[in-house]
């Protein structure tokens, strides 16, 4: 019933844009916003540097806060108080609970430091990135999992900005050869559709700086 529901909700948007404007100018709209989006972003000419990489301040107690709980957690467990699992899951918990604090602190960091900032635009408007790499980039990488896919007690407490230790390092290695795996995978599809586009642009030769394109974005100094 709720699948149903959805369904009609979506007809009713749908007729309402094509059959009270038609599909040309729905089309003609679509291609206009479309424009937009390319003019707005080509003269905001947006670049990404070191600086603009804000870390959160609140991280430092934050992790240290998890260190006391860990150890008041292992010292439970070395005197028979806490089950190895028990152990485990509490560690995780933890760790997950910070790493997720951290990230809920991202956007307003961002927001009072620098409302303006490249990162904040690219990756919460979806247009690169996402928060999930932001958060690896300036807060934790957080928990790995091993080869098994079962979860690593001990978590990634640096960040990519930060750079990692060795043992750090090994820990994550386990996700980025899974990762290398999937992109070998979809290379094929990849190679294929460039290939394609090669062929049917390969005619077209730019002779000169100004083609004299009446569709073209001033962009000034």
């Amino acid at each position: 019933m709720e699948v149903l529901m959805a369904e009609q909700t979506d007809l009713v948007f749908h007729n309402k844009l094509i059959d009270h404007f038609g599909m040309a100018y729905t089309s003609h709209i679509l291609d206009r916003v479309k424009a937009l989006g390319f003019q707005r972003a080509t003269a905001t000419s947006m670049s990404l540097g070191i600086d603009d990489l804000l870390t959160i301040p609140s991280k430092g107690w934050l992790v240290q806060d998890a260190e006391q709980q860990s150890f008041l957690l292992e010292k439970n467990h070395h005197y028979g108080n806490v089950h190895v699992v028990e152990k485990l899951r509490q560690s995780i918990e933890i760790w997950y609970a910070t790493s997720a604090y951290l990230r809920q602190e991202m956007n307003p960091n961002f927001r009072m430091t620098d409302p303006s900032n490249p990162v904040l635009l690219m990756s919460f408007s979806g247009a690169r990135g996402n928060a999930s790499q932001v958060h690896q980039l300036l807060g934790m990488r957080g928990l790995m999992s091993d080869p098994q896919g079962q979860m690593i007690d001990l978590p990634i407490q640096s960040n990519l900005w930060e750079g990692l230790s060795l043992t750090e390092y090994i820990i994550s290695c386990y996700g980025a050869r899974k990762g290398v795996v999937d992109t070998a995978v979809q290379t094929s599809d990849a190679g294929y559709l460039t290939r394609r586009l090669v062929e049917v642009v390969q005619h077209i030769l730019v002779r000169r700086t100004d083609c004299g394109t009446i569709r073209s974005i001033s962009v000034s100094p």
